[in-house]
């Protein structure tokens, strides 16, 4: 979460174990793109074929995993255009396309970046990279190939976080957190990889620390308790908090306590 040039938004300084989050069940990263609606339009320069198209939103921390187009687009002579109309994704802030003639959606290679303001009007990719006005409301008309990375690759994991409210940390040099899981059954093994973030007073944004993944006992050599405590060392920041990059297992849910000393 970006909070240039404001106030930013914290929960009190707990110096005593206070609950911080509960009932965690899902990741906290945007969503990936809905529905990818595409058609072959009229003009364009792609070469004749057939086109896999992906579409991977973004934020400032990353990006989601790609969502692929409905249909295959099969272009030919004057009709070498692809459309792509998809909705806006609630906390993305750009949009990287992925078209080309490949053996499948996940095998697309880039064309494009739009932002959101540019798929609300509408938008043209001309060339690799570059974008201009053009075609209609909720769309990006693509008229050339991609010749960047492959989507599969370059966005197999949903790295677009969204940043739940930070803590008050002044004075403090560690933080724990309290982590608590449950489960309510046992088809899906149970694990949550957790990242710390920690807030930078000069460019007034939050910063992602190192990623920790978590098991839990029951197979063999796995120890671990439901009920784990992690603790951050936080000098020189006035404020940190805790995401879920991933959450899994039957009935999976994390609630977490905070203490700063």
């Amino acid at each position: 979460m970006t909070t240039s040039h404001k106030k930013i938004s914290l929960a009190p300084s707990p110096r005593f174990p206070k609950a911080y989050r509960s009932a965690i069940a899902a990741a906290d990263v945007v969503a990936i793109p809905g529905a990818v609606t595409c058609t072959k339009q009229a003009g364009g320069s792609a070469t004749a074929g057939v086109y896999y198209t992906s579409v991977v939103a973004g934020n400032a921390h990353g990006r989601t995993t790609g969502k692929a187009g409905d249909v295959t687009i099969t272009t030919e002579t004057t009709n070498l255009t692809i459309r792509a109309a998809f909705a806006a994704v609630t906390g993305a802030t750009f949009y990287d396309i992925y078209c080309s003639r490949s053996a499948s959606a996940a095998a697309a290679l880039w064309v494009g970046r739009i932002t959101e303001a540019q798929r609300a009007a509408g938008c043209v990719i001309t060339a690799v990279g570059v974008v201009g006005a053009g075609g209609v409301a909720g769309a990006v008309d693509i008229q050339v190939e991609g010749t960047g990375l492959q989507s599969g690759t370059t966005a197999a994991e949903n790295t677009a976080y969204v940043l739940p409210t930070g803590v008050d940390c002044s004075g403090a040099d560690y933080v724990d957190f309290d982590l608590a899981f449950a489960r309510t059954g046992d088809t899906a093994a149970l694990s949550a990889t957790i990242i710390p973030f920690f807030y930078n007073a000069r460019d007034l944004t939050y910063y992602l620390g190192d990623p920790k993944t978590l098991f839990f006992g029951g197979v063999s050599g796995a120890l671990q308790s439901l009920k784990q405590r992690i603790r951050v060392e936080i000098r020189g920041n006035s404020a940190a908090g805790l995401i879920v990059a991933k959450i899994a297992g039957t009935g999976a849910s994390l609630s977490i306590d905070v203490t700063l000393s």
